[in-house]
């Protein structure tokens, strides 16, 4: 009786674990689940590839930030269906965000913009971009190695274009 006890509550709490573990989504198997969906956008550019591009844009605007890029993942479910941006929506609030940082959160009626970080050694190796909500759907996943100041200069060359300024 005792032993079956013992069982039993290792059964439980071994359960108790695999369901933890299950119930975050993770980023990968969120690009698994959707990039064959029907009217999906999606580019994956391998480290390999981002080697080779970035020999093409040594002198142009932004290049000293693009030459820190690893790897980038683009999708963009804009053309799905109702009911797949709906599921899209569903699984990015269930997103496992263990190991991210919150830059920034938009939320504009009810479109969500989600940008994260995740940080190793004072160097942002990854930035993630999530959009959710009726229109936007997109995911976008950047790999390499970068300090805060590489994000301003970026924002702030963005903001420049569309003020009219290059």
């Amino acid at each position: 009786s005792e032993m079956c006890i013992r069982d039993r509550f290792l059964f439980t709490l071994l359960l108790l674990l695999v369901c933890h573990i299950g119930y975050g989504q993770s980023i990968d198997s969120l690009f698994d689940e959707f990039e064959c969906e029907q009217n999906v956008d999606y580019v994956k550019v391998s480290p390999f590839m981002m080697s080779l591009g970035k020999m093409f844009c040594k002198h142009e605007e932004g290049s000293e930030i693009i030459r820190k890029v690893k790897s980038m993942k683009v999708m963009d479910l804009g053309d799905c269906s109702a009911s797949v941006k709906k599921r899209f929506s569903s699984k990015v609030s269930k997103l496992n965000r263990k190991g991210y940082e919150e830059l920034m959160r938009i939320n504009d009626g009810g479109e969500k913009v989600h940008i994260l970080m995740k940080i190793r050694k004072d160097a942002i190796r990854e930035l993630l971009v999530v959009c959710s909500g009726n229109d936007s759907c997109t995911l976008i996943q950047i790999n390499g190695k970068f300090v805060k100041d590489d994000i301003d200069k970026l924002v702030s060359m963005e903001t420049g274009k569309k003020n009219g300024r290059h």
